[in-house]
Formats: C-alpha cells, structure tokens, sequence
C-alpha cells in the first residue's frame, strides 16, 4: 500500500498509460479520480476501480475542466496529493506535411494540457498537504524523429516545463514535487494507430511491431503498466527527495 491516503488526479485515464497508472494506484491504495474526453470508457474504467474511484469528463486545454476536476477530487476524496499529466496525442507528420492545425493541436493537448494540469495542481497541493506532480513526456523529446515534429517540440517542452515547476515549487519552500516519466514505445492503443497505419501501407503487423522494438535494446514494446510503475515510485514517499527529474522507461533506447 505505497500510495495509501495519496489522492490523484490522472488525465487520459480512460486509455493507455494513463488507465495503467489509475489500476496501479488503486492497488496501492490511493483514490483516483480519472479525467478524460473519453465518456464511456473513463466510466467503464472508474467502475471497474470500486469506490476509491470516479470519473470526470476533462478536456486539459479547458482551464475551466481542470478546476471542476480538482474539486471534484477535493470534495469526494479529500485533498489532492497527486497529479499524473498522462493525456496526449501523437500523429505522424513531417515538417512539410504537417499543418499549423495539427500542430497546434498536438501542442495544445500535449504542452498546453500539462501546463494546466501543473498549474491547478500547484495551486491544490500547496493549500493542502503537499505531493506530487508526475508528467509523461517521452524519449522523443531528447531523441527526436524526422516525422514527429509536433510531438517531439511539445514532449520536449514538458521536460523543460516539469523542470520549471520543480524549481518554482522548490525555492518557494512547497512541498511539492514534479518530475517527467520519457516512455519508449508503449504497446498503447497509439502504438496500434501506427501498426494500423503501417499495415494499411501494406506491412504486416509483426514487422511494424518489429520496426518499433528494434530501435530499443531491449529489442521489445514497454508495456503500459512499466511506465505506471515509474508513476507509482514518483507518487510515493519513496521519491521525496527527487524533483526536476527525468525517469526513462524505454528499453534502453536513450543509453
């Protein structure tokens, strides 16, 4: 019971890493609340969850659904402790491809989400008992890729972003802390859009997902529940004197 009395807020929780993370920390012992735009399977996924669970509709690029998440979580569960940023979106695109509203689109969600989700978490834990700020950027804001140009500037982003906050909260003497999880490839229903995609190119589906484990060491996918693990630690008082950090789980693929 690592998270016992901790309380999260988790966007993009009705899918992929950030519905691993939300079973994790219901294991743990935390009360979750999960946010998403996805109505019917962030229900599913809460009422699969008991009752130290619920769900919210949350868009992250409204200011106005951050702050009815946050109290929400507040009223039913009591103060927050824990934000996980999990919500994203990733579309292939070179830079001659890709257009200035799928860009922005992507830095909408990706950036522009964590930077509420950070802010309304700040303002919640430093009124309450304190915690943790725990965003998913990726390896492909180190290492970028030549058809990622919307998703490497807003993953990379959140790094610098997750540092920021760190330090703000730090010199502020909160008890705050916000680190960055930089999942590798994650067998996720986006990993599924590519090999979907390869697939409709006229690859198979084995050298699609060969395509992908190849580029780690470890020669495999992650699995959604590797990066959940990461968010546990972070999450947990296990972490309480890490802050501003960046927690690879990718195979190898940044070593």
């Amino acid at each position: 019971m690592r998270l016992k009395g901790k309380v999260a807020l988790i966007s993009g929780a009705a899918s992929g890493i950030g519905a691993a993370c939300a079973r994790r920390f219901i294991e743990e012992g935390a009360s979750v609340v999960l946010g998403d735009i996805q109505i019917e399977k962030g229900d599913a996924a809460a009422g699969a969850l008991g009752p130290n669970a619920c769900f919210i509709r949350l868009d992250v690029t409204s200011d106005s659904d951050w702050a009815d998440a946050v109290r929400l979580a507040q009223s039913r569960f009591g103060a927050l402790t824990t934000v996980v940023n999990s919500a994203g979106v990733s579309i292939p695109a070179t830079i001659e491809d890709e257009t200035l509203e799928g860009f922005r689109r992507t830095i909408g969600i990706n950036l522009d989400g964590t930077f509420l989700g950070c802010k309304h978490g700040v303002a919640a834990l430093k009124g309450g008992r304190g915690g943790s700020i725990v965003n998913m950027a990726s390896t492909l804001g180190v290492r970028a890729g030549a058809i990622f140009p919307a998703y490497a500037a807003s993953k990379g982003g959140v790094r610098l972003l997750t540092r920021s906050v760190a330090l703000h909260c730090a010199e502020q003497g909160y008890d705050i802390r916000c680190n960055a999880i930089l999942p590798g490839a994650i067998h996720t229903e986006m990993v599924d859009g590519y090999i979907a995609a390869g697939e409709a190119a006229g690859a198979t589906r084995e050298s699609v997902i060969e395509g992908f484990a190849s580029v780690h060491p470890m020669k495999r996918l992650g699995r959604p529940s590797e990066p959940a693990e990461a968010a546990v630690f972070l999450a947990s008082d296990e972490s309480s004197f890490t802050t501003g950090a960046d927690l690879p789980v990718d195979g190898g693929y940044l070593a």
